[in-house]
């Protein structure tokens, strides 16, 4: 058995322990009582040992009180019950919806048993007893591009790794590798986005997730740090012309001018005459005016964000004249 084990037994025993009576427990008796701290060598190393269990239990959140006598002696310690119990948990539709949906996309990750072993716990505390996961939200979730690459990049970020990736700009063709000191990452507007140094460019860059293509890979390089009182938070999300869409639409012969004319003036050479389409775009709002505005001249194919972009917004046009979004 590891030593890692032995301090968890030991810290779950310490804590049965100390809840199992109002009164408070004496070192002495912790020692006798609890296995793992007879094997302390001498006083100190008990006394060190005993003194990072409280420090960690209480990291954890668990209130280990010290119980003093009446001249400020230490009497021993206890856990109040009342203040480590967990109260009835219930939550509203929306929260419950939430939590199931991220469960079923976590699920596909490297912790994959872990989210479905919480939703059954807290099912099974709900004061409700609710079904969790709403009937809309059974079955597979379908990840994109973006939900793909979030994982690794947090891990990424948080263990302070240089990454590379494969991402193509909506003004050049070719997919490129990127090789980038994560920093950090921030959503907005439904989007994700990568802060950090772009090693190739020396200097820092926005990369947004669902440009990324294939894997994200961890390298063994030097990491260079984010400058003096970076927040994420507060770093711009303009990434130049990696900001904006490259949107491709399948389009009626003879049909569709306008967007003809937009890609004969971004040079593309048969705009007239192809039936599909590839034209740069300021954003995804454009993409989604220019499908909506077309009907069924031209139909946009990639990428997937602007494809669910507007197929919402002609739902929401066909619910408004009636046609029940069908």
């Amino acid at each position: 058995m590891s030593d890692r084990v032995d301090r968890t037994e030991r810290l779950l025993n310490l804590v049965l322990c100390l809840m199992a009576t109002a009164t408070a427990v004496s070192r002495a008796t912790i020692r006798q009582a609890i296995p793992g701290y007879g094997d302390a060598p001498s006083d100190a190393a008990f006394e060190r040992m005993f003194e990072r269990d409280k420090d960690e239990l209480r990291s954890m959140g668990i209130p280990v009180e010290t119980v003093l006598d009446v001249s400020g002696e230490v009497v021993g310690y206890r856990i109040p019950g009342d203040s480590y119990v967990l109260h009835p948990i219930d939550f509203t539709v929306e929260e419950r919806a939430a939590i199931a949906l991220a469960a079923q996309v976590w699920s596909g990750a490297s912790i994959a048993p872990v989210p479905g072993t919480a939703l059954r716990k807290l099912e099974s505390a709900s004061a409700s007893g609710h079904d969790w996961t709403p009937a809309d939200l059974r079955g597979p979730v379908e990840l994109t591009a973006a939900d793909a690459a979030l994982l690794p990049l947090m891990q990424a970020v948080r263990d302070e790794k240089v990454v590379t990736f494969d991402y193509r700009a909506p003004a050049d063709d070719t997919v490129r590798k990127r090789t980038v000191s994560p920093w950090g990452l921030r959503s907005s507007s439904g989007r994700w986005f990568l802060v950090g140094h772009h090693h190739d460019r020396e200097a820092q860059r926005t990369f947004r997730l669902s440009r990324m293509h294939g894997p994200v890979q961890v390298m063994a390089a030097a990491r260079v740090p984010p400058p003096e009182g970076f927040e994420v938070s507060r770093a711009g999300l303009d990434a130049g012309p990696d900001e904006g869409v490259r949107a491709r639409f399948r389009v009626a012969p003879g049909r569709a001018a306008r967007l003809r004319r937009m890609a004969a003036a971004q040079g593309v050479l048969d705009a007239f005459e192809a039936d599909t389409i590839t034209v740069e775009l300021r954003s995804l709002a454009d993409a989604t005016a220019i499908a909506c505005a077309a009907g069924v001249d031209a139909v946009v194919v990639e990428p997937p964000e602007a494809v669910a972009a507007a197929r919402a917004a002609l739902a929401v046009i066909a619910r408004a004249h009636g046609d029940g979004g069908s």
